[in-house]
């Protein structure tokens, strides 16, 4: 059982049919720190120029382009400048609020809004589409209270991107045969996995309709579940990875994240 809380996808268990990672608590101050070492003029150029990374297709094919979108959880912000560049009309909210003051201080006329998810101070159906990257699994309680709120806030018939860590058929497998019992002694929660059909459930409960289901990442999932790759050369781990680029069952089931499309009924 490994032992390294310098790792924070290091110590995992399985609980009620969800991965748990137990690392440090994603707190403010937790994201505050993490995200200071990221912002700089240089990690922003690539987006200044419309660049989307995994989401180029997702966000394109899903999001209104004359709508007003919210990115829910922002972090430093580098989606909303993206859009942006894209045209879209997007505003991005956090709790991090010095991670935003620097944020407007590299990239002009962003508009960022700090404030919780859970309880936010914007009126009923204020957008058009929210978009939520990897947010809502640090609630030890479960994402529930962050749907329901995301919900009151969309327009009736408007359309939440969420991903969340994924619980997929690699990882459920490794779980069958034992791995994932990691010594998780003095550490704090820090995030679920969720296998598909749960996620789904979970969303559908909290009142929307589900329009299509996504992963991405899997190159991050097969590096972080296929032990293997770390004692092969690194030419050849790249070559690995790359070439599954191409495998669509790969890509469609083993991505590291889950991104579901939904829209309020």
């Amino acid at each position: 059982m490994t032992t390294n809380n310098s790792n924070r996808d290091g110590n995992r268990v399985v609980e009620d049919n969800r991965l748990v990672y137990y690392y440090k608590s994603a707190d403010q101050s937790y994201w505050e720190d993490l995200w200071s070492k990221e912002l700089t003029p240089e990690t922003y150029k690539p987006y200044l120029e419309g660049k989307l990374d995994y989401f180029e297709k997702i966000f394109k094919r899903h999001l209104p382009l004359n709508g007003v979108i919210l990115e829910a959880g922002c972090g430093t912000a580098q989606y909303v400048t993206a859009l942006k560049a894209n045209n879209y009309n997007c505003f991005g909210l956090d709790y991090a609020f010095k991670t935003m003051q620097k944020a407007r201080q590299i990239v002009d006329g962003l508009c960022l809004v700090c404030g919780d998810i859970s309880a936010l101070g914007i009126s009923n159906n204020a957008f058009d589409a929210i978009i939520s990257i990897g947010v809502v699994e640090h609630r030890r309680s479960g994402p529930d209270v962050f749907l329901q709120e995301m919900q009151r806030i969309l327009k009736p018939g408007g359309v939440l991107l969420i991903s969340v860590p994924y619980f997929n058929d690699l990882r459920r497998w490794r779980a069958g045969r034992g791995a994932y019992q990691d010594d998780v002694t003095g550490l704090e929660f820090y995030q679920y996995a969720f296998t598909r059909e749960e996620f789904l459930r979970i969303v559908e409960a909290n009142g929307y309709e589900i329009e299509a289901k996504y992963s991405y990442s899997h190159q991050n999932a097969l590096s972080q579940e296929l032990h293997w790759l770390k004692k092969i050369p690194g030419y050849l781990k790249k070559l690995f990875l790359r070439i599954s680029k191409h495998i669509p069952y790969v890509n469609s089931e083993l991505g590291h994240m889950l991104m579901i499309i939904a829209r309020k009924k």
